[in-house]
């Protein structure tokens, strides 16, 4: 079976899909107050892990999902001031900066995946 079967890229799909829907609910429905922690770690942190699933299954495409991420950071940006929210560019460039991380991470699981399964052979 393996890491990259066909119901692994579907649930990531599915996973990505249901991050994608929190992020758009946690940043664009007005809040009575922010949540502990610093908002631009929560920003970070949710699109680190919005393209973590996606781009370990599809690493081909890395580029892609990390513009897919910075492009929906930026337009939930553009349109945070019509839902009685704050535009602000930190937070622009903390959604950018989780999906690098992200997409780095993901890097990081496929090497350490592929040293396993290189080594058990």
């Amino acid at each position: 079976m393996g890491l990259f079967n066909f119901r692994s890229q579907s649930f990531a799909v599915f996973l990505t899909i249901v991050l994608g829907l929190g992020i758009a609910w946690g940043t664009l429905f007005p809040l009575e107050e922010l949540p502990p922690g610093s908002d631009k770690s929560h920003h970070l942190l949710a699109f680190g892990i919005f393209v973590l699933p996606i781009s370990v299954l599809n690493p081909k495409r890395t580029w892609l999902i990390f513009l897919v991420g910075v492009f929906y950071g930026g337009m939930i940006e553009i349109i945070q001031p019509y839902v009685n929210r704050y535009r602000e560019i930190g937070d622009f460039w903390a959604n950018t900066t989780g999906a690098v991380l992200g997409v780095l991470l993901a890097r990081l699981i496929i090497l350490l995946r592929a040293r396993k399964d290189h080594s058990s052979q």
